[in-house]
């Protein structure tokens, strides 16, 4: 994978030393470049007559190395961040973490129900299977502040 390109006077440099005879060894040396990169500049301006940074195929990036780096530690160190926090498009960050694997937030876990409080639940429902809506509507927990109907009706 190709981390930087090379400037315009380097591989200038490179075209000029190959046409002196140097070989892909003794320019890649005196350069202090890898040999396949000499041999890629060549075989570049070969073809195209030119040393000249050519058009690429589809779109760039909108993130940078660095900035995918940063949202794959943030995305696994907190799971539940929303997409506004990372401060990217949301399109754009939703589309690259799912394609580095993260699929979506992790489920929240639930206790399981116990069997002492499904029967109690069980109890209370049907205890009140024939109320109404307004009965329902009144109904408050013990703990609830009393409803609004109850002041009115007294």
């Amino acid at each position: 994978m190709k981390n930087k390109e090379h400037t315009r006077q380097v591989r200038d440099t490179v075209v000029k030393k190959f046409k002196a005879g140097f070989g892909y060894k003794k320019i890649s040396q005196a350069l202090n470049i890898p040999r396949s990169t000499v041999q890629a500049i060549i075989l570049k301006w070969k073809e195209y007559q030119t040393t000249a940074n050519l058009p690429r195929p589809g779109r760039p990036s909108k993130l940078s190395a660095h900035t995918r780096r940063r949202l794959i530690r943030d995305a696994a160190k907190r799971p539940m961040i929303t997409l506004d926090e990372l401060n990217v498009s949301t399109i754009t960050v939703h589309r690259k973490l799912h394609e580095m694997g993260f699929l979506g937030p992790a489920a929240a876990h639930k206790p399981k129900i116990t069997m002492r409080n499904a029967k109690r639940r069980l109890e209370w429902c049907k205890a009140r299977r024939h109320w109404t809506l307004e009965q329902f509507s009144c109904y408050r927990p013990p703990s609830a502040p009393s409803c609004a109907l109850d002041t009115i009706l007294g």
